[in-house]
């Protein structure tokens, strides 16, 4: 049986003839989100983990508050395990984890977010019908009860137009199916521990974010099969304001630059296309002839017709006018981070670039 259309009903019924679920550890970074940790932490435990699981909750740096509330839920589930260590980047952190887990399945969450009451439960039972699935994720989708213009965002990230590629990271759409690292995203990404068991350093400690897709670009490279689920699925809070939005966009578009330099064959030209943009808009200034602004009034049309979608999808009107302002500040943010690594990586050794200034989500 293929997976290229594989229903909820699909996984539990092939599950019942499946070996005995393997085991799990899940693992959580956190970094000054007290009240978002606290939210996730309830969600897992709410959630049809198994009794045998443990709940791996890194706390990255010394933050008093944070031990405090880890102390707490510890003390009434012991599947609770509380890692300290001194500041380092997500991805030197995630190695920590990953150095105490014990689970044959690994899954992956940020402090940020929230958990349906089924999502180990259907990871699990993934696994274990198809054992030669070694990744298994799902999307991040905004919580309901979100702001609008955290919706909007959502929306954006979402969309053909604000994301390419990856909008399958951001929307549940289809059903379970093969794919790459374009649709898995850490937040939400459950492995088979033995896939990475071999590597030296399963996350690179350098880049500033992204760094699953390099992981995972490694596993694809090694034949490794990976699916994703769009009924496993996790809420993820938005951006609540345009700078929060524009540096979270910004971060991206630096990763990938960085994803670029460790394996230049995962570079596309979706990914290149918003620092072309910037670069023709500011060629602008330069070329003073009408018919040079013909690709700046495609882009508007293209602009004009995704704003007035995802207001219609949204059932706001209103908010094609912030769409107007959120997809090309989603567009010039990204091109602008790829820019800047890009330059960035000329002047400054690759690997010096982790040391500093790491912190994000």
């Amino acid at each position: 049986m293929g997976v290229s259309a594989i229903s909820r009903e699909d996984v539990f019924a092939r599950n019942l003839s499946a070996d005995a679920s393997p085991t799990i550890s899940v693992i959580i970074i956190t970094y000054r989100r007290l009240s978002e940790l606290t939210q996730c932490l309830a969600s897992v435990l709410r959630a049809d983990l198994p009794r045998d699981a443990e709940i791996v909750v890194v706390c990255n740096g010394h933050e008093p508050a944070i031990r405090k509330l880890l102390k707490f839920f510890a003390a009434r589930d012991p599947r609770i395990i509380i890692v300290e260590i001194k500041s380092t980047s997500p991805a030197a952190a995630r190695n920590s984890a990953l150095a105490r887990a014990t689970g044959e399945i690994i899954y992956f969450l940020d402090d940020d977010v929230t958990v349906t009451r089924d999502l180990f439960a259907r990871a699990l039972a993934t696994f274990a019908a198809w054992p030669d699935a070694m990744v298994v994720g799902g999307p991040n989708l905004t919580p309901p009860n979100s702001q609008t213009f955290q919706h909007c965002v959502g929306e954006v990230f979402s969309s053909r137009f604000g994301a390419a590629t990856v909008r399958d990271r951001f929307c549940r759409r289809g059903s379970m199916r093969p794919t790459d690292d374009s649709a898995l995203i850490l937040c939400n990404l459950a492995l088979r521990r033995a896939t990475i068991s071999e590597l030296r350093e399963p996350f690179k400690e350098h880049l500033v974010c992204n760094e699953e897709n390099v992981l995972l670009g490694e596993l694809s490279a090694g034949g490794a099969r990976m699916l994703h689920d769009p009924d496993l699925i996790v809420y993820h809070g938005r951006r609540s304001n345009l700078r929060e939005f524009a540096a979270q966009v910004f971060r991206y578009g630096r990763g990938r630059w960085q994803n670029t330099m460790v394996a230049p064959s995962s570079l596309s030209l979706p990914y290149i296309i918003p620092a072309i943009f910037i670069l023709y808009l500011i060629s602008i200034l330069l070329v003073r002839t009408p018919i040079y602004l013909g690709p700046l009034f495609v882009y508007l049309g293209l602009l004009l017709g995704a704003s007035a979608a995802a207001a219609l999808d949204l059932r706001k009107p209103l908010t094609f006018f912030l769409f107007l302002v959120l997809f090309p500040l989603c567009h010039v943010s990204y091109g602008s981070g790829f820019l800047f690594q890009m330059i960035s990586s000329i002047f400054v050794p690759f690997k010096s670039v982790g040391k500093r200034a790491l912190r994000r989500t």
